[in-house]
């Protein structure tokens, strides 16, 4: 589906604006958001469908119950106007901390403290139900559809990626289905027992931060959100901090002795997710293989800490 242009957006807001033109506040990867009032906002989707909505609706429900010292995105309307969908949401107070990091407000290792913070508080909220019902990526089930628990689980979504991009996949990573097999394997050897809410796509965009570099909310949520081991996504979170950035595996490594020291986990478990992570979305953006992030996968699939950590 196509982008709304401005007069399209009009016409679909034009219930809640009166007619006027709204304000673009940004875009993300499902969808622009446009401002309301100084207490909502509207998301036009590209492609969500009104019942997957409703599911994160409730899932969100959820999660803005629990003790967090920040905000969750609250989904205030569920509409669906000339066959768009079209959410109406809380706005949240707070500047991203990406924003601030660049601007000079925070320094670099303010900023990884803070974001270590995050991931602690969502790794200590314990099980999230409604989050099992969420889909991932492109996926138009739960992930929980394959298996009831999160290593079988991930594990049966690496295989399904695996089928689906073979023959991109096996001339760029090196004995590919050795590793498979060993991932497998590994997924149920490290796996905690515990169990939280995943954001899947912690990066500083989506920490929102107050004046102070204290954290008022976390958004973006939906790329890969479920339950599941609070450790896959310290894991994920610590690789993509600085993915593309001058220092990029110090970056990570760094992170990862923050987080053994914070959440209590072994390297070898953070480096077996961070393989899951690879190879399932190395083809998330390209089917054929052929941009950055698909490289950047390939690459610590074949890197030898991660190898060690499959393979022994």
């Amino acid at each position: 589906m196509h982008l709304p242009n401005p007069d399209e957006a009009t016409r679909l807001l034009s219930q809640w604006t009166g007619g006027a033109d709204p304000r673009l506040l940004g875009q993300g990867m499902e969808g622009l958001v446009y401002e309301i009032d100084q207490d909502r906002v509207a998301k036009v989707w590209f492609s969500e469908s009104q019942a997957s909505l409703e599911r994160t609706r409730a899932f969100y429900d959820a999660l803005g119950d629990k003790a967090f010292e920040f905000a969750m995105p609250r989904i205030l309307e569920v509409n669906v106007v000339d066959g768009r969908c079209v959410t109406i949401e809380q706005r949240l107070a707070g500047t991203t901390m990406s924003d601030r990091l660049t601007g000079g407000r925070i320094t670099q290792s303010e900023a990884r403290s803070t974001f270590i913070d995050v991931l602690a508080q969502l790794a200590s909220s314990g099980p999230l139900p409604e989050a099992r019902a969420l889909s991932v990526m492109d996926e138009e089930v739960s992930l929980y559809d394959a298996a009831e628990e999160f290593p079988d689980a991930l594990g049966a979504l690496a295989a399904r990626r695996l089928s689906r991009f073979r023959s991109v996949l096996d001339p760029a990573v090196e004995n590919l289905d050795k590793k498979f097999d060993a991932l497998r394997a590994r997924l149920r050897e490290i796996d905690s027992g515990r169990r939280s809410v995943v954001h899947g796509d912690m990066v500083l965009p989506n920490i929102l931060v107050d004046d102070a570099g204290t954290p008022t909310a976390v958004i973006d949520w939906g790329f890969f959100t479920t339950e599941g081991d609070p450790v896959f996504d310290a894991s994920v979170a610590a690789s993509i901090f600085n993915m593309y950035g001058e220092n990029a595996l110090d970056t990570e490594l760094g992170l990862y002795e923050q987080i053994e020291e914070r959440l209590g986990c072994e390297r070898d478990a953070l480096l077996v997710y961070r393989a899951a992570y690879s190879l399932i979305t190395a083809n998330a953006y390209d089917a054929e293989g052929k941009d950055g992030h698909f490289a950047w996968c390939v690459a610590a699939l074949n890197r030898p800490d991660v190898v060690r950590a499959l393979l022994g």
